[in-house]
């Protein structure tokens, strides 16, 4: 342990040497054999090497993609820096009991379409350690708010969206497009650009993606500290001195407001960032089918805008900015069936608190802490490795203080979210999920909601 603990405070010292000692490293060694003459021609015996394009099967129920890579372009377009990933996703869910009055039976469809490009601009032979991101989006459906009010998210009556890709018919958009430099032999990492900051902080591998894993917002991330969902012009600076722990610290336009660049609200009025400081810590446990990895994450926010203060009727408003909060999320793998693959059960579990005299700016209104956690198997059912069952239970607290000055006694929001996730092919994903709200929105208006769905996702 302490060799270990000695070995990271040596790369922790690395990371912070004058970035001067970067320019003055050596290059790397030539090959024995560079500058012989015809030490890299084959000889003439020796069969070509097939090409790219020899074996591409597109629509083959056991390739990677529904294209093959791109009809085969992939490969040398990765060797040249470049990368493209596309998604399809399709949701459909219906209200099976509970919810507003009426409304049971109700069903509504939603899409998005995520296309990513990413450009390695060390192996274009232009900047060492530099990358480049561009994920463009574009949905079909309901939206919870406005116009569209038609999201099976806003029939249950909950706070927590329960289908966290419901946000409404939107064109083609950029949410994310981003630079992120690497030094220190990748110990230090500087992203700066339009960011989704559900991707830099209060992650995990079990519970950090509504396309893939549990739905409702509530599990995707925590819905007390203002990072998910939102995206914005922000900068973060990840350090990494050794294996088991990592530091990030990172700030956002607190102002920002989403499908628009930030520029108006970044660089305009008021200089209002949001500030986040999260401790990762990785621990590996040993067992006789191989390692157990977990992740520990614990992390600070800083929001500086200005609310209004809960307070009786009878006396005069008041505002409040500078508030803080804190959050944590864990996940852990506690079973593997052999060392070889990564069937086996998982866990996590999060949990967040902000100050209960103020609104939550992060889109859980009056409520002030959350918890939630639960578990995944991959490969539980034989003969099925890649399928993945899951199910999580999460509550969300309502303030103290809006309950004693408002008059109002809401409960807590608990959620329960079952899902299987079917891999029929390596491209193409079909999960069935159910969801339990217990006391909607804290249960004033509505006593519980149950609805049912079907995602499907295909990788191009």
């Amino acid at each position: 342990m302490v060799s270990s603990v000695w070995r990271c405070l040596a790369g922790l010292a690395g990371v912070l040497a004058p970035a001067a000692l970067l320019l003055g490293d050596a290059p790397a060694s030539l090959p024995a054999d560079a500058g012989v003459p015809g030490a890299d021609t084959a000889p003439a015996s020796q069969p070509a090497e097939p090409s790219w394009f020899d074996d591409v099967r597109p629509f083959s129920l056991d390739r990677p993609t529904m294209t093959d890579n791109w009809f085969g372009l992939g490969k040398p377009m990765k060797e040249l820096g470049l990368e493209m990933k596309f998604f399809w996703l399709h949701h459909w869910y219906a209200l099976i009991s509970g919810g507003l009055e009426g409304r049971e039976g109700a069903n509504k469809p939603d899409a998005t379409m995520d296309w990513f490009l990413t450009a390695d601009l060390e192996k274009m032979g232009l900047i060492p350690g530099g990358e480049i991101l561009v994920h463009a989006r574009q949905q079909w459906g309901g939206s919870a708010s406005g116009p569209n009010q038609n999201s099976i998210n806003r029939l249950t009556g909950a706070n927590q969206q329960i289908n966290d890709d419901a946000d409404g018919t939107r064109s083609l958009h950029i949410d994310q497009l981003w630079y992120r430099q690497w030094l220190f032999d990748r110990k230090l990492a500087i992203q700066l650009g339009h960011l989704d900051y559900q991707t830099i902080i209060d992650r995990n591998v079990y519970a950090n993606s509504e396309d893939t894993q549990f739905s409702n917002a509530a599990f995707d991330n925590n819905p007390v500290i203002p990072n998910a969902g939102q995206t914005g012009l922000g900068a973060a600076v990840t350090i990494r001195p050794c294996d088991f722990y990592s530091l990030i610290l990172g700030v956002g336009d607190a102002q920002r407001v989403l499908y628009q660049s930030g520029f108006h609200t970044t660089f305009h009025d008021e200089a209002w960032f949001t500030s986040y400081m999260e401790h990762g810590f990785k621990l590996t446990l040993p067992s006789e089918r191989g390692p157990l990895t977990g992740n520990y994450r614990f992390g600070m926010v800083y929001n500086p805008v200005p609310r209004p203060v809960y307070r009786r009727a009878d006396l005069p408003p008041r505002m409040r900015g500078n508030d803080y909060g804190f959050y944590m999320s864990f996940d852990q793998m506690l079973y593997r069936e052999g060392p070889a693959d990564e069937q086996g059960l998982g866990a996590f579990f999060r949990y967040g608190y902000r100050h209960d005299d103020l609104p939550n700016d992060a889109g859980a209104g009056f409520f002030s802490q959350h918890w939630s956690g639960g578990l995944a198997y991959t490969g539980l059912v034989p003969m099925r490795d890649k399928d993945v069952l899951g199910f999580a239970v999460g509550q969300l607290l309502p303030s103290q203080q809006f309950r004693d000055v408002t008059g109002r006694h809401p409960g807590n929001e608990t959620i329960y979210e079952l899902y299987y996730a079917i891999q029929l092919t390596p491209w193409l994903a079909v999960t069935p999920d159910f969801q339990y709200i217990d006391s909607p929105n804290g249960g004033e208006t509505v006593s519980h909601a149950f609805v049912g769905g079907i995602r499907v996702r295909a990788t191009f």
